[in-house]
């Protein structure tokens, strides 16, 4: 697959400025603040260390960046603020900062590194490369690394707009696309069966969404959404959207330990695609990529239709074989509309 980032056919909001998007990479093996280093001598930028767990690079070629240890016990530190009044130091030099640092080296074996982009320009996104190229110089791991390994590389493409006839678009194109998608990307088999981050949308909710009649307005489709998926944990989630259209009634559907996660933007939270860093060649373009594939569907709107009636009959007696022909019947119909591009 090219390494070049593909643009999608709808590169303005509705406000008229160009979409961004950001993007979420999940690797291990790395310490936090050497990381960070690494990138800021390659991206430029001003560092900002807050603890062994959590560092941001400002201003550098890429915006800011956020490098992060993924776990809330760490990156808290709530227990600093007890320590310090005993009389504890953690400034650099420290006892108390040597602990941490010898808890995050110990730690990336098991958590994983994470390195948050702020929303980056469509049409800027190779800038992306020299951030894999500096994780692949520093030995970070992949996905493909070990068997206990879940590493995801989450994008989050801002929306054209928010109304229900864009989201239910876009939403029926990924539900068309998932099974051809995985297939395509060869979606590490720990992270689809092994964990919960991934999993697809209930059948019955696909069977209600891939319906050419269904044409609800914002707040009908948000309230669907949230009678079949009240989690974060989709390969496609619509959580930061909906939150932004009504927050109260979002943060009711979920449960208490994924309601202080959701946080509200006007982007797809697209978390399918696995991150390869290490790979020889594995570039944030493939997935990237795969993702507009979803955008040119959802703005095919004959094509969207044929699809969705070609889906519905060969889902109409499901079964495993019915997946993996309709996923082949997919590559075969897209051939021509993707991958002449």
């Amino acid at each position: 697959m090219s390494d070049t980032y593909l643009l999608p056919p709808v590169l303005e909001d509705a406000s008229g400025q160009v979409r961004r998007a950001g993007f979420e990479f999940e690797f291990g093996n790395l310490p936090i603040v050497e990381t960070a280093r690494a990138l800021q001598a390659s991206l430029g930028g001003e560092l900002e260390t807050k603890t062994p767990f959590e560092a941001v690079l400002h201003d550098s070629d890429l915006g800011t960046l956020k490098v992060e240890r993924d776990a809330d016990i760490l990156k808290s530190v709530r227990y600093r603020d007890w320590l310090e009044t005993l009389g504890v130091e953690f400034s650099p030099g420290s006892l108390a900062h040597s602990i941490e640092t010898n808890i995050d080296n110990a730690s990336r074996v098991l958590v994983p590194c994470e390195v948050v982009t702020q929303p980056i320009p469509l049409d800027e996104l190779e800038k992306l490369d020299t951030l894999i190229d500096t994780l692949n110089k520093l030995d970070a791991e992949g996905t493909q690394h070990s068997l206990i390994y879940a590493f995801g590389l989450h994008i989050n493409p801002s929306v054209p707009d928010t109304s229900g006839d864009t989201l239910v678009r876009y939403l029926q194109a990924f539900l068309l696309l998932y099974a051809w998608l995985v297939d395509l990307s060869a979606t590490d088999l720990t992270r689809r069966f092994l964990t919960k981050y991934i999993d697809p949308f209930p059948a019955a909710y696909a069977e209600l969404v891939l319906d050419p009649e269904y044409r609800p307005a914002s707040e009908a489709f948000l309230r669907d959404y949230l009678d079949y998926n009240p989690t974060r944990n989709r390969a496609l989630d619509l959580l930061p959207i909906l939150f932004e259209l009504d927050s109260e009634l979002v943060l009711k559907a979920v449960n208490d330990d994924e309601r202080k996660l959701i946080k509200g933007r006007p982007a797809f939270h697209y978390r399918l695609p696995d991150c390869k860093v290490s790979v020889p060649g594995w570039s944030a373009a493939a997935a990237w990529n795969q993702w507009v594939y979803v955008e040119i569907l959802a703005n095919d709107t004959a094509l969207l239709h044929e699809l969705m009636r070609e889906w519905r009959a060969a889902h109409s007696g499901f079964s495993v074989k019915a997946r993996s022909a309709w996923a082949a019947r997919l590559t075969s119909v897209l051939s021509q509309k993707f991958f002449e591009r």
